[in-house]
């Protein structure tokens, strides 16, 4: 018995601190972005540190420190971050927001998570990408006139532009809705996800 708890008790300890890690807080970030990135994007003061636990978050395309290709170069990814001032960064930016409606208390069989990811990624320096718990944030919810979900919503300026009412659609899916942001004048550039 005593040889398992002593083989027991590490892995949990490691458990442990992988997990917290995992969340939210000032410990070194795994992923930051250059300083040169923060400096020259005004969206980025409206942003905080890496979180993977937040019921916002905006999802930033940006270098993952220390990590690189073969021939090393650096290589970037989606990275979760908390968003400091939501009102600021609706309202106040001038960089467009694309805002990904979705409920914590659904799972997300038709990969909408996914496509919200692939989306930042491909639009990344021309709009930044909001996911938001419509569930955590019934007042926005309310605000966007959310009736379905997942749903996306395009702001400009500070204003609703369009919206992505997924309630209007008998069956949709993901190439539906790269199809209504080009519409809304952003075409994704898919050779970043290669």
């Amino acid at each position: 018995m005593k040889t398992i708890r002593s083989k027991v008790l590490p892995a949990t300890l490691i458990l442990t601190a992988v997990f917290l890690t995992a969340s939210c807080g000032t410990n070194t970030p795994a992923v930051k972005p250059a300083d040169e990135t923060r400096a020259s994007d005004p969206v980025m003061q409206y942003l905080g540190d890496y979180c993977y636990s937040n019921n916002e978050a905006a999802l930033v395309y940006e270098e993952i420190e220390g990590e690189t290709d073969d021939d090393g170069n650096p290589l970037m990814g989606i990275q979760y971050r908390e968003i400091t001032d939501l009102d600021g960064l609706l309202h106040q930016t001038q960089k467009p927001v694309l805002l990904y409606f979705y409920s914590s208390q659904a799972s997300d069989t038709s990969g909408m998570t996914a496509l919200a990811e692939d989306l930042a990624q491909t639009l990344s320096g021309r709009l930044i990408t909001v996911s938001v718990d419509a569930m955590s944030h019934q007042d926005l919810a309310g605000e966007y006139e959310i009736v379905s979900l997942p749903e996306f919503i395009l702001i400009e300026d500070g204003k609703n532009k369009d919206t992505f009412k997924s309630s209007e659609y008998g069956y949709w899916d993901a190439e539906d809705v790269v199809e209504w942001i080009t519409s809304c004048g952003y075409p994704p550039d898919t050779g970043k996800l290669e």
